[in-house]
Order: C-alpha cells, then structure tokens, then sequence
C-alpha cells in the first residue's frame, strides 16, 4: 500500500524533480548535499514545488522542493529529454 497522495498518482510521461533536505549546521555558506538531495523521476506533468513540497514533508522538513519545468510549457518535464 503507497502512502502517496492521489494527485501524484498518473501514468504521465516522467517529470524531474529535486528535493534538498539538509540537516548540515548554517556555519558553512556552501552545503555538502551529497547525502541531501533527491532525484524524483515519473511525475505526473501537474505537479507542483507546493504539491511536492507536502507529500515529502511527513517525512520531516524540507529545504527545497523544486520541480524541473519547461520554459514553453511550464509543465514539469523529464531532465533527459
């Protein structure tokens, strides 16, 4: 059983987007997110940072959520097409 919301259910083409959720002190201007960032492939076209933003933020607190888009569209794409 998928704890994920039905807005993120689709059968879309994939879309890219990354997440960062550092928990890295603020003494540093440059953070290491090595161990921080997420890849998330097969996104639904309507998704959105906000949409994203709230389905990972049971998970704990989130950074950045930053869906990859078109510049023509505006609609989420997939980072290797």
């Amino acid at each position: 059983q998928s704890s994920s919301p039905e807005s993120l259910k689709s059968s879309s083409p994939p879309a890219s987007v990354v997440l960062s959720n550092s928990s890295s002190s603020n003494s540093s201007s440059q953070k290491d997110t090595t161990h921080t960032k997420l890849f998330v492939g097969g996104l639904p076209y309507h998704t959105t940072d906000k949409s994203l933003r709230e389905h990972f933020e049971v998970f704990g607190e989130i950074e950045e959520a930053v869906v990859i888009t078109d510049r023509t569209t505006g609609k989420s794409r997939d980072m290797d097409s």
